[in-house]
């Protein structure tokens, strides 16, 4: 409990581009509340932990962090937010809230991403900082108005819209629809006016975030009946031409998108010039078996025949991807499938993963975790040499 006023705070952010907007949300509120940004957490009152869960490698980190509060100075208000909480809360939950505290004896509070406008008045319920009833009153208020973009603190022409929260796909290794819950559209109305108001900041590039930008604004029965490479027009691909039009915006992006939804409509929209020659698009595996087991809905031969349309519209593409090794049951003959596809198409930026059992997914409850993990570290090693010397060509 702090004693010091104003109170410092740090956050240590894990994960995707989502987690970083939340945590730049409870920068800015904290801020905005008279609270000191510290430079370091060994010297905070208040340490916010903004967790992932996609890998047990990323919930590994945090648990090390219950270890590493013994050596500050003094032990500060720890906050626990993001993933690791929603996977315990809301409609899904993934594993039992107990499991958790049981290993984060050390949290003082737990705040899941849903709940972030909470953060100031659960600070004050706590005993951490104290406000006036009005302070409180006007913080909730402008909480619940706070818009959901944030020039980046990086770099100052750009901002980041979220457009979509949550997902239904339901990729049997995924966490995301557990922690992040059901995907939920934002009305197009206000994803322009906060574009406006990123714009009059100075803002002139804008990406538009989700974690599958390609549903936005379709319902959970014509998600299903979406697929890569049909005549289906897409609310996202009129999007993306809408805000392409706005005077002023000079580059406009989108993360994440996947390759099973992504449809002719939105390959004709990417061509329109301001819109960005990256695209980040997952393909997970190159082995139609595998991605079959993943639940991703597309082939390798429909990937493939994606990336030749949009390279067709978008000759200068520079294209990014996700990629999982060490998938239960997967060979090394079906890894030499996904290091195929690396000689087939050039990817610039590549994140490949280690297959880790999520507890409460799909794969954890189907699969065994069968393949070693020797044989997926040498995986990993083979097709990161692979991708640079891809790149150096």
């Amino acid at each position: 409990m702090s004693h010091r006023y104003p109170p410092k705070f740090y956050i240590e952010t894990y994960g995707c581009q989502a987690n970083e907007a939340d945590s730049e949300k409870a920068e800015v509120k904290l801020l905005s509340l008279g609270l000191e940004k510290s430079d370091s957490p060994g010297s905070c009152d208040i340490f916010i932990i903004n967790s992932c869960s996609v890998r047990q490698k990323s919930e590994d980190k945090v648990y090390g962090l219950g270890k590493a509060l013994k050596f500050f100075d003094k032990k500060p208000f720890v906050v626990l937010m993001g993933c690791m909480v929603g996977s315990v809360t809301g409609d899904r939950v993934r594993y039992e809230r107990k499991d958790l505290e049981r290993r984060t004896p050390w949290v003082d509070l737990y705040l899941s991403s849903s709940d972030l406008d909470l953060l100031p008045s659960l600070l004050q319920k706590a005993g951490v900082f104290r406000l006036s009833g009005q302070e409180i009153s006007n913080s909730d208020k402008s909480a619940s108005r706070m818009v959901q973009t944030l020039v980046s603190l990086d770099h100052p022409l750009k901002g980041f819209v979220n457009i979509s929260s949550g997902c239904d796909n339901f990729c049997s290794y995924c966490v995301v629809p557990y922690s992040r819950g059901k995907e939920v559209s934002r009305p197009k109305v206000e994803i322009i006016n906060e574009i406006e108001k990123l714009m009059g900041k100075g803002v002139t590039s804008v990406t538009l975030c989700g974690q599958n930008v390609n549903s936005w604004g379709l319902t959970k029965e014509q998600k299903r009946k979406v697929r890569i490479g049909s005549e289906t027009t897409l609310p996202f691909a009129a999007l993306l031409r809408e805000v392409h039009d706005i005077a002023g915006i000079k580059q406009v992006s989108f993360l994440s998108s996947n390759p099973f939804d992504f449809t002719n409509d939105l390959v004709d929209a990417i061509k329109s010039p301001k819109v960005d020659n990256y695209l980040h698009i997952a393909v997970q595996s190159g082995n139609n078996d595998i991605l079959r087991r993943m639940n991703r809905r597309h082939t390798v031969e429909e990937f493939l025949d994606l990336i030749r349309r949009i390279q067709m519209v978008k000759p200068n593409l520079r294209l990014g991807t996700d990629i999982i090794v060490g998938f239960p049951g997967e060979t090394r003959e079906q890894f030499m499938d996904t290091v195929k596809l690396f000689y087939q198409i050039k990817f610039r930026v590549t994140f490949i993963s280690i297959y880790s059992p999520r507890k409460g997914t799909m794969a954890d409850k189907m699969y065994q975790d069968d393949v070693s993990r020797e044989e997926k570290r040498y995986r990993h090693k083979f097709l990161t040499k692979v991708w640079r010397e891809s790149i150096k060509e």
